[in-house]
């Protein structure tokens, strides 16, 4: 018999906040259906892992990018200790809803929702479901990795911090990220980090290969992802194939800083790309050195005492659509 799911809500993300939750408007009818209220404080691995170590099979989220990974990296910490992973079913509920728009929930109101549980219900019905693989970032100090979909350092890890910051207002989202790559194009240089620094600056970034071998080089920003496309259907990866990953590094100065800035942001052709200095190729896995910040869909990871992470990609996750 499948068991009644667990919804996991954050009460803290935008739409959330915003309009309310339909996944709790689902709850307050069915006794049997958990709830767990995740605000990014308190360690939900604490709340969830009773839950996964019943079987738990299926979860349904409703946050933004961030909430995520929380839930993703939680569950991949229960998986540790010999737990399958559940499926999942994202609802759009934050600033930031990549995660969605790749592979949530197509109908998220809350008549469709309560009719796809009813029937799930029954062992012959079939959920519309698609997989798509997480990356996986693991640094020396921790045994578990953090889980996520679109990794970044540099200048766009502070980009993002900086639109976070400055730029969420009440029209949040695609807006944000669209005024501030408006905003460098036009003054990349005199755009400032909260530290007081230029946004757009070097930071040292190094690869470390299998043999043990190094090669470090200034950087503007390096990116990986599991995603072909980003947020305002952005393609920055090209050179990829077949590998899961896709990884875009940017050399420290980007010629012609402006116009490079617009192509590298906006989308360009790979061959005027290179020519301001980015390359992309595809990869498994990959160990490297970064000054901080860096960032996982919207969320800063803390860094280690040696800088180093390893991106590694995960088994297939189930996603109901």
């Amino acid at each position: 018999m499948t068991k009644a799911p667990v919804f996991i809500v954050n009460p803290k993300s935008h739409k959330v906040k915003e309009r309310g939750s339909v996944l709790e408007s689902i709850a307050k009818d069915d006794d049997s259906i958990a709830v767990i209220h995740f605000d990014g404080q308190a360690p939900l691995s604490d709340t969830l892992s009773p839950y996964l170590e019943q079987g738990v099979d299926t979860i349904y989220l409703e946050g933004g990018d961030g909430t995520v990974v929380a839930i993703l990296t939680a569950c991949f910490l229960d998986q540790s200790r010999s737990q399958s992973l559940p499926r999942f079913a994202i609802l759009p509920g934050g600033s930031t809803n990549l995660a969605h728009q790749v592979f949530g929930l197509k109908k998220f109101d809350a008549a469709t929702i309560k009719h796809e549980i009813d029937q799930s219900k029954n062992p012959a019905f079939n959920s519309d479901m698609t997989k798509h693989r997480a990356l996986l970032v693991q640094t020396s100090d921790r045994q578990t990795p953090f889980v996520g979909f679109l990794l970044s350092t540099g200048s766009l890890a502070r980009l993002m911090l900086y639109t976070q910051d400055n730029l969420h207002g009440k029209r949040r989202g695609a807006i944000s990220i669209a005024r501030a790559i408006l905003k460098l194009i036009v003054s990349p240089r005199s755009t400032q980090h909260s530290d007081g620094l230029a946004l757009i600056r070097p930071s040292l970034f190094t690869r470390i290969f299998d043999d043990g071998g190094e090669l470090s080089s200034e950087q503007t920003f390096s990116m990986f992802s599991t995603f072909r496309e980003l947020s305002l259907g952005l393609s920055p990866f090209w050179g990829r194939g077949e590998h899961p990953i896709g990884f875009t590094h940017a050399a420290w100065p980007i010629r012609q800083l402006r116009l490079g800035i617009a192509k590298a942001l906006l989308g360009g052709a790979p061959q005027s790309l290179e020519k301001h200095g980015l390359t992309s190729e595809g990869c498994s896995e990959m160990i490297f050195r970064s000054e901080g910040p860096v960032i996982l869909d919207g969320e800063e990871l803390p860094m280690s005492e040696d800088n180093i992470f390893k991106v590694s990609v995960s088994p297939d996750l189930d996603f109901i659509r």
